[in-house]
């Protein structure tokens, strides 16, 4: 889209944070070497929320792909499968850009490749008008493509239905998202200990660590800090305060002290 992006991605092992900080710190330097600028290119940091693979997966596909022709970038559905900003020829097979994961998308529509190719295709064009302005953008069902009438269904019924502005999916999956957020783990190591066990292994202060400082071996030890610390179970939102930066430039820290830590 002119002024943002959207993308869906299979969580990994490795936090979506990290994932994101890499990607855009990378884009951003490329676009500002190629265009002789510097400073942030994004305004904001990015949003996400969770999907629920299996009752979601398709819906969200057809939203994605297409925005750019809701949008009136686009005069007919024809042209987005040649639209290069668009996985939808990735899809469709008409473009080879390698960056979506066609074969694992294709096995939601059809056994066959010749198949899941037609049923995609004839899937998306059936949804070009159907999607409003903040569907499937969370919410569970109250802003799912068919939610509302099973919300008020269950209204009737005296059942409550859940819902979660970070989740597009059931109610029963939002509950499980959140019961798994309550049991979440306490870290197995306190910060403080890390810390000091960073600063002995390394030889740089806390008060350094926790600078401003740019010095290579600072550092070094920070990202060290970083990483062990993630690895221990404490949050990336923590270190962030405690090293008054953003959640890019943690993950950022976290990659290169994963990088230190097995090279030692």
């Amino acid at each position: 889209m002119p002024n943002h992006f959207h993308m869906m991605i299979l969580r990994g092992a490795r936090p979506l944070a990290e994932l994101m900080g890499r990607l855009l710190t990378g884009y951003v330097g490329n676009f500002n070497r190629r265009h002789s600028r510097c400073g942030h290119l994004f305004q904001n940091r990015y949003t996400s929320i969770l999907c629920e693979e299996d009752a979601y997966l398709r819906e969200l596909t057809a939203y994605i792909h297409l925005n750019p022709l809701r949008a009136g970038l686009l005069r007919s559905y024809e042209d987005l499968k040649n639209y290069k900003w668009c996985g939808h020829g990735e899809v469709t097979g008409t473009r080879h850009a390698g960056l979506a994961d066609r074969d694992y998308l294709l096995q939601y529509f059809g056994r066959t490749n010749g198949e899941a190719e037609a049923n995609y295709d004839e899937f998306v064009e059936e949804r070009k008008y159907k999607y409003k302005a903040g569907e499937l953008s969370g919410g569970s069902l109250f802003h799912s493509f068919n939610g509302t009438s099973r919300v008020l269904a269950a209204g009737r019924r005296g059942e409550r239905e859940l819902s979660d502005s970070r989740v597009l999916g059931s109610s029963r999956f939002v509950e499980i998202l959140l019961k798994h957020a309550q049991n979440t783990p306490c870290p197995r190591e306190s910060a403080g200990a890390i810390l000091e066990r960073v600063c002995a292994k390394t030889g740089v202060t806390a008060a350094e660590i926790k600078s401003a400082s740019r010095i290579r071996g600072i550092v070094a030890a920070r990202a060290r800090y970083c990483y062990l610390a993630k690895e221990a179970g404490i949050g990336g939102g923590i270190l962030a305060k405690e090293l008054n930066r953003n959640s890019g430039a943690i993950s950022y820290l976290t990659g290169k002290g994963r990088v230190l830590e097995a090279s030692n």
